[in-house]
């Protein structure tokens, strides 16, 4: 199948309408968002306008769409509102998405409509204070008792933990007293966040995306049934590992709305800013900054819209030949975070220094995307985690040749 960067009419006719629905219901409100946090209303918003279903399917409310229409969406609303992409993508992807491949069917048809409509609000709780990256040294436990399954421990940094209604929770399943040790017996539930034993930290206070709530849950003696166990115990490592595939195709769509965001706001304020008596923007100095701008956004577009591709094409498989090769997905998409993300820090920083002065005060909006875009080099797996993953799928390739 060859590859056409050309998008189709519906594409194109669907990304217009998207940016002017983020323009008009979702701009007005990006600073009453950075103050006050996201509102129930934005994710019904949201829903309504068939954003938080598009990777869904439709029996359940959803769009059925590919994963190249979703990044047109993904990268126009973190243009607008970088809070509101994380918080909504929390719900929606990384704990519906899960849900959407993997649950069962009863699990599907109670979860998914509410998450697709905005009517309620979803996380992916896999984090500790003790591990971070090494997904498979978390300590948190769900264990089988007679009189059922309990689940005890804690999560930590979690995006929407003091808002959302449920959690899919990644916990080491124990039977007969034994804990397994490593990746094995890694099971992900799913955990009403009202229940008795479920606790919840105060909102902690960031850097950035400070619209976007994130927090720690704690887990005392929760009854879980066994009706919530998402696939089978011990799935959950492998189903993790497929949540964050998708998030860092996602977050190469954030790194592009914000690289476009930085290249409008940067261009209108060297147009109008002058300095010795011409605009700031006829001077080479600034000139070459614009420049650095376009050609990292340029060079993300094209990454992102083939990775996208790539992940339509392959029908939910790990790998695919392509160009005479065969591709590891989980390594094409932590390419595309390292490289997006990288690039995106970087024309943050341009946009600031074109601004000068400016671009250091709140009032400007370069200040808050220079805040937010941190995130995107630590969420999903670091940098360096994803320096990892590319490396070992190269020594893989280059001992199968």
């Amino acid at each position: 199948m060859d590859m056409d960067l050309i998008l189709d009419e519906e594409q194109i006719e669907f990304q217009q309408t998207f940016r002017k629905f983020c323009e008009q219901e979702i701009a007005p409100l990006a600073d009453c968002i950075e103050a006050e946090g996201i509102q129930n209303e934005v994710y019904r918003k949201l829903g309504s306008a068939g954003y938080l279903g598009l990777l869904h399917p439709e029996q359940y409310g959803g769009q059925g769409a590919s994963f190249l229409t979703a990044v047109l969406a993904q990268s126009a609303l973190a243009y607008h509102c970088g809070s509101t992409f994380f918080s909504s993508g929390a719900s929606a992807g990384l704990a519906g998405l899960p849900i959407s491949h993997f649950g069962s069917e009863e699990q599907k048809a109670r979860f998914l409509p509410g998450l697709i409509s905005g009517q309620s609000v979803g996380c992916l709780a896999v984090t500790e204070s003790g591990s971070g990256s090494d997904v498979a040294s978390i300590a948190t436990t769900l264990k089988r008792q007679p009189a059922g399954l309990l689940l005890n421990g804690n999560k930590a940094y979690i995006t929407n933990a003091p808002n959302a209604d449920f959690a899919l929770v990644l916990a080491r399943y124990c039977r007969d007293g034994q804990i397994p040790s490593g990746a094995s017996g890694l099971t992900l539930c799913i955990v009403d966040l009202h229940s008795a034993g479920v606790s919840r930290g105060q909102p902690l206070k960031k850097m950035g995306l400070r619209g976007s709530p994130t927090g720690e849950l704690f887990f005392d003696n929760v009854e879980i049934p066994e009706a919530n166990i998402l696939g089978r115990p011990g799935a959950g490592f492998r189903q993790t590992m497929k949540a964050f595939d998708w998030e860092r195709l996602s977050m190469g769509a954030y790194c592009l709305g914000v690289m476009e965001a930085c290249l409008d706001e940067s261009r209108s304020f060297a147009k109008k800013r002058k300095s010795f008596g011409r605009a700031i923007s006829r001077h080479q100095s600034v000139a070459f900054m614009l420049a650095d701008i376009k050609t990292r956004l340029e060079a993300s577009r094209l990454m992102l819209f083939e990775t996208a591709w790539l992940f339509d094409r392959a029908g939910g498989s790990g790998k695919l030949e392509h160009n005479g090769e065969i591709l590891e997905l989980s390594a094409r998409a932590s390419e595309l975070k390292l490289m997006t993300s990288q690039y995106a820090r970087e024309c943050t920083n341009l946009a600031v220094q074109i601004h000068g002065g400016a671009g250091y005060m709140e009032e400007y909006r370069v200040s808050r995307l220079y805040r937010d875009i941190k995130i995107s080099e630590i969420g999903g797996g670091t940098s360096e985690i994803q320096k990892q993953i590319i490396a070992r799928a190269e020594t893989r390739r280059s001992a199968a040749v």
